[in-house]
């Protein structure tokens, strides 16, 4: 058994729809073609009894009224039977004439409608005859009129234009549903061909900007991102392993001359494994940062706790450890004497991990007699800290690369001095991920400043 896919849903639903029209439409014509008939039909019975009772009143016609016989009345009525056959070459098939006295008994009729036939149209009229007093003209009409007949071949021709209308709308909904999916199928035959090697390929957009425009639109953008998000991580991967293969190198270096020289030498002995304790910290420390930057681009757990801390205790604990990282560099930093809380909506050890980066950075790369001041405001329901150094700045060239993985400046590409190069990657996640964000405004040999924007607690 075949699956429906979605072409044929939509054929389905295009020929469902055109035939519900399509029922939709005769249905109301034959109501109100039915309805106009069944009125003309009614006009037409009233018309026509008037002309019989304009003829049954003449007095030439007054012998077949008092016309000699056993009636079905009384009095006058019981020896006189009216007769109305002359009136019968003018019915119509299904209808009947008939004469009625007071009492609703028959006197005459004329017709072959019946009386055991469904009456479905009636047209009466009272008169006085003589002998017969008070009667009434009845004319009814079972169905079978030239009228009621024209109306149930409309109905029959209505209905077979619904089985055509049914055959043309399953046809009309696989051609539209084809030609309307036809651009869908070329997209997935070109995402089909797109791999992991070839990311730069890119859907062919329709002219019509229209909802297929967009959603080739939307797949280009995503695309796009994935390419972009590929690229990043082959540069990570290789600098991650750039960064630990150089300790590494330099471990079993040193490893060689102790197996060489080290039983022989306490001073080899001794410098090689000073050599492998700086190295072995240098990896320690590159793949706690690696374990912190993959931490960060988490989401963060839907769990309530207490997820805030206070900036100036995290400040006041920081800025004193900093004093040896170069202490020719001076540190401007007033706090308030208010002593109230600045509640940040990002846990302690968070904070303190991005403001050590920006202050220990500020604080490296500025040369002796410099200064950097740090300073916090609250504006529009943000805490505001900026870091600003009178150090060696970042050429425009440079800064749109700053929060990249493991880049370096071209004033620290020492290993003594420029660290792995993630600790401004490191800050801009955290940031990101508490709903914060970090500008960072440069300018060459004048110094640079760091804005991080913390959402108040």
């Amino acid at each position: 058994m075949k699956t429906w896919t979605f072409s044929r849903k939509v054929s389905a639903s295009i020929a469902l729809a055109s035939l519900m029209v399509a029922i939709v439409l005769s249905g109301f014509v034959y109501i109100m073609f039915s309805q106009w008939t069944e009125g003309q039909e009614v006009n037409l019975l009233e018309a026509k009894l008037r002309q019989f009772e304009l003829q049954i009143g003449e007095v030439s016609f007054l012998p077949s009224l008092l016309k000699p016989g056993i009636g079905k009345g009384s009095g006058a009525a019981a020896v006189l039977k009216p007769d109305l056959s002359s009136f019968a070459a003018d019915l119509d098939k299904g209808q009947r004439l008939q004469m009625l006295d007071s009492k609703e008994r028959v006197l005459a009729e004329a017709g072959i409608g019946g009386v055991d036939k469904e009456v479905r149209y009636k047209a009466e009229s009272d008169m006085d005859l003589p002998a017969y007093g008070s009667v009434k003209l009845r004319l009814t009409d079972s169905g079978y009129s030239r009228t009621a007949t024209a109306v149930r071949e409309v109905g029959r021709i209505l209905l077979f234009g619904l089985l055509i209308a049914a055959g043309i709308a399953v046809v009309a909904g696989w051609l539209v549903a084809r030609s309307a999916l036809k651009p869908i199928r070329s997209m997935i035959g070109e995402v089909q061909s797109i791999g992991a090697n070839n990311l730069s390929r890119r859907l062919q957009l329709p002219a019509a900007r229209d909802e297929l425009y967009e959603l080739g639109a939307t797949f280009n953008g995503l695309m796009h991102k994935l390419s972009v998000s590929f690229d990043q991580q082959r540069r990570f991967v290789a600098d991650a392993s750039h960064e630990l293969k150089t300790p590494l190198a330099i471990i079993e270096g040193h490893t060689h001359m102790m197996q060489r020289w080290g039983k022989k030498s306490p001073d080899v002995l001794e410098e090689s494994l000073a050599f492998m304790m700086d190295e072995t910290r240098r990896m320690k420390e590159l793949i706690a940062q690696l374990l912190l930057l993959a931490e960060t681009e988490e989401p963060l757990p839907d769990v309530a706790g207490d997820g805030g801390c206070d900036l100036k205790a995290t400040l006041n604990e920081l800025l004193p450890q900093t004093v040896h990282v170069n202490p020719e560099v001076k540190l401007c930093y007033e706090e308030e004497r208010s002593g109230e809380a600045l509640l940040i909506r990002m846990p302690a050890s968070a904070s303190y991990q991005v403001l050590r980066n920006i202050v220990e950075n500020a604080l490296k790369y500025t040369p002796e007699g410099g200064t950097v001041s740090l300073e916090h405001f609250i504006e529009n329901g943000q805490v505001i800290v900026s870091v600003a150094d009178t150090g060696m700045g970042v050429s425009s060239q440079q800064l749109p690369h700053i929060f990249d993985r493991f880049y370096r400046t071209e004033g620290s590409r020492n290993r003594t001095q420029g660290g792995s190069g993630l600790g401004l990657a490191i800050a801009k996640a955290i940031m990101e991920r508490y709903g914060g964000s970090i500008v960072i405004e440069s300018t060459p040999g004048q110094g640079t400043k760091v804005t991080l924007r913390f959402v108040q607690g």
